[in-house]
């Protein structure tokens, strides 16, 4: 054993002619310990020594005729000879001998399958199925060649096949066709086979051709046999509410809406009723959201959030008011006071109603999932309203709870120190900075890290960091006119290069928000031609390119900035975000719009 090892040493290291020496002495003291043999027909592959290859494998074979292995070993070894023919021979010399056997096809047809002979594998495979009582293995391996080989019509009538003689693995089979759909044509040809079999009484395939439609963006052909398996199932709605799911995270939401409708009109005692209702106002909420998308301030740094259609938000808060009442203490209750909430506070600006909802779910839904983000809407409520000791408060609930995730934990802590950096309590901000950057993996690890530089590099300037810090607290508050003239303030005193850069930013930010876009181009071009003498002079061209192409509607003035953040700034954070916006530009290009 320790020349065996030895000899397996060397083989790993590339020397197989040392090997070789050692597994063929080996081999002659022991002609029937199958390690040694397999170790040194190994080595004899690698040194390409075809003709002692095929010695002792036919060596072996003469002691037992009835060990499939050595065949499919004999015949791989004709094949990396260049004999095509001998090795195909010798394979098929087994599937004579044993032609009642189902293991001697699978075996044959696996060797093929390594030496890449898809052809002569699918042949085995085939008539295996025939001699087999149980041809599923048969049909998996086929259906799997056949996508690898991209005759993806072929793999998808295997598996058509295999969901007709075993309808109850249907999950496990959609989700192997699943897998290759994407590649190119696969779709199409897969929906061609799996149409003819959909016209008969198997709902499984209805299933699958509604599934493939999806795929296919045809969500209203889908929509229409979903309407049919829900007849045939008489499942109370279930499969409709999971294809209205389906349509909203697809962004699809007058159909969404549509579905979801179907299942609340037709089945009032469903199990999903109170998920379909929720699910419905949500999607109406975000029907309401799309259709503002194209007017709202979205891409700008910080914005004041225009009022939205007073008639059709009153219609999704009385959607959720209505789940509320419906379902009282549950879940789907709490999300809906939830979202009423945040509606009133980020649509309407009533602080005084948003304040209201949030503390419902504090007082009467202690278990809620969403009563941390309760506890957090509350606070930057109390920020809006200058009552700091009140905001610090509901921050500090979510982070001393122990059913508080530690995401939600951290973002607290972000927000506490942005509390505390705001009243000038430099020493607390650190501190609760230190523990969010205790883990960087966070969400909102960057915020954290940007604040921590801003006060650390900026200590030594204690005036003007207190300055900065009130005029911070003002944007929070939408205050953007009173913010400029304290930034303006700093920025006539030249102490402190980092905070001057900082504030330059922040001026052209504040102009964004305030709609004036040539004063905010004019101070970023100046912060983005300072270059490496500038941290912020890639935001800058990043902020360039959105003023273009969603303020000015420059798409090629847009492009022109996003490419030379590209060029000039490598390793910047926006890299990801900037080639995202040139796609979309392209693709508006391409399109004509």
């Amino acid at each position: 054993m320790n020349k065996f090892m030895l000899a397996q040493n060397f083989e790993q290291a590339g020397e197989f002619e040392k090997a070789k020496q050692i597994f063929e002495d080996l081999y002659q003291q022991q002609p029937g310990n199958f390690q040694f043999f397999d170790a040194l027909n190994r080595v004899y592959l690698q040194l390409k020594e075809y003709d002692n290859s095929i010695i002792i494998i036919e060596q072996r074979l003469n002691l037992n005729q009835s060990d499939f292995n050595l065949y499919g070993l004999l015949g791989k070894t004709y094949y990396l000879k260049g004999d095509e023919k001998k090795a195909f021979e010798t394979w098929d010399e087994v599937l004579r001998k044993f032609p009642d056997n189902p293991t001697s096809y699978r075996t044959m047809a696996n060797y093929a399958i390594e030496r890449r002979a898809f052809e002569k594998a699918i042949e085995y495979l085939n008539k295996g199925k025939e001699v087999t009582e149980d041809p599923r293995m048969f049909s998996f391996d086929l259906a799997n060649i056949y996508s690898l080989t991209m005759r993806y019509k072929d793999a998808a009538k295997e598996y058509c096949s295999l969901i007709s003689s075993y309808p109850n693995q249907y999950q496990l089979i959609e989700s192997k066709i699943l897998s290759y759909i994407n590649k190119p044509d696969a779709l199409e040809q897969t929906i061609d086979a799996v149409e003819e079999y959909s016209k008969g009484d198997l709902v499984e395939f209805d299933y699958l051709y509604a599934r493939l439609l999806m795929e296919q963006d045809e969500l209203d052909k889908a929509f229409e046999i979903y309407l049919e398996i829900d007849k045939k199932q008489n499942n109370l709605g279930t499969d409709l509410y999971n294809f209205a799911n389906f349509a909203y995270m697809e962004k699809e939401y007058e159909l969404a809406v549509k579905v979801f409708k179907e299942v609340i009109q037709h089945y009032p005692n469903s199990p999903v009723i109170s998920s379909a209702k929720l699910g419905y106002a949500k999607t109406m909420e975000e029907a309401l959201n799309e259709k503002s998308a194209a007017d709202n301030n979205s891409w700008k740094p910080f914005y004041k959030q225009e009022e939205a259609n007073a008639e059709e938000t009153e219609k999704v808060v009385a959607a959720y008011n209505e789940l509320a009442e419906l379902y009282p203490h549950s879940e789907v209750a709490g999300e809906s006071l939830f979202r009423i909430g945040k509606i009133y506070l980020y649509k309407k600006n009533d602080l005084a109603s948003a304040e209201n909802y949030f503390s419902r779910i504090i007082n009467d839904y202690r278990n809620s999932r969403f009563i941390f983000d309760a506890y957090k809407e509350l606070a930057e409520i109390y920020v809006l309203k200058d009552d700091f000791t009140s905001a610090e408060q509901n921050l500090f609930n979510i982070v001393e709870n122990n059913r508080a995730g530690e995401d939600q934990k951290n973002l607290a802590r972000y927000e506490l120190a942005k509390v505390k950096f705001y009243n000038g309590d430099f020493s607390s901000a650190r501190n609760h900075l230190n523990e969010v950057l205790n883990n960087l993996k966070d969400n909102i690890a960057n915020d954290a890290i940007d604040l921590s530089l801003l006060l650390n590099t900026n200590m030594n300037d204690s005036s003007n960091l207190l300055i900065f810090a009130k005029a911070e607290k003002l944007i929070a508050q939408g205050k953007y006119e009173e913010a400029s003239t304290f930034f303006k303030n700093i920025a006539s005193n030249q102490q402190g290069f980092v905070l001057q850069n900082r504030v330059k930013l922040r001026l052209a930010e504040i102009e964004i928000a305030m709609g004036n876009l040539e004063e905010s181009i004019s101070v970023l071009n100046e912060v983005s031609s300072e270059k490496e003498k500038n941290i912020y002079a890639d935001r800058a061209l990043f902020l360039l390119g959105r003023i273009y192409q969603y303020g000015l509607k420059d798409d090629i003035k847009a492009a022109e900035m996003y490419e030379g953040l590209l060029a000039k700034f490598p390793n910047s954070l926006y890299l990801d975000e900037a080639r995202e916006e040139i796609i979309k530009i392209r693709e508006k290009v391409n399109q004509g719009t």
